[in-house]
Order: structure tokens, then sequence, then C-alpha cells
């Protein structure tokens, strides 16, 4: 499910969101994506397609850039979900699937859903 309504940029042929690699990027304004990190793009505009990536995001070289930048998706994730809770949820899971089997866990523990007082 690609969000039609957002700018895109083209890397090797595939169009990737703007807000996509300004947020793995780290920087507003930013235009340019690392070449590697374009399967963690795609899955992120698209978390449907994970399942067709693991492989190619198995094989990522890991390092503390491509962490925080799988964080940064989390956290916006979880600040925007209330504008579209359906693909804001796919893309905190997608996100947190590929830290874990990048990382093996997670930097950020999942927030607690709040109990119900009976």
């Amino acid at each position: 499910m690609k969000r039609k309504s957002q700018k895109h940029i083209e890397i090797d042929g595939e169009k990737v969101s703007l807000e996509t690699v300004q947020i793995l990027m780290g920087e507003k304004g930013e235009v340019e994506l690392k070449k590697e990190w374009l399967p963690v793009a795609l899955v992120i505009d698209t978390p449907e397609e994970l399942p067709f990536h693991l492989s190619e995001i198995k094989e990522l070289e890991t390092d503390e850039d491509l962490r925080l930048a799988l964080i940064r998706v989390q956290v916006n994730s979880q600040l925007r979900k209330q504008e579209d809770l359906n693909y804001y949820q796919k893309q905190l899971f997608a996100a947190q699937i590929m830290e874990i089997l990048l990382y093996q866990r997670l930097k950020l523990k999942p927030l607690a859903k709040k109990k119900k007082r009976s």
C-alpha cells in the first residue's frame, strides 16, 4: 500500500518517498539515500513487501547509522499513528522486524499497553 500523495525520488529504477529518505537519513531536505539501504526504504514505503526483501535486508552491513535509521522510523510511526493507524502500525512492525533481523533485539522497548482497571 504505497501512499500516493507524497513526492518520490527514483533510485536504481525504484520509486521511494522523499519522506522515507529523509527519515532514514535523519535530515529534512535530504534527497539522497545510501544505495545499500534501498531494500529498507522500499519496505518502509510499502510494509507488505517485507517478506520479499528479507534476504536482501539480512545481507546488509550492520552499523549504528542503519540501526538509528530504523529507530527513527519506529519513532515516526508511533508519532504519526493517528494519521493512518493501519499504515503506521505496519510500518512500525516492519522496522522492528528489520531491526531484530539485523541486530537480534530491539534497542527501544515496545510501548506497553495500559491495563484496564476492574
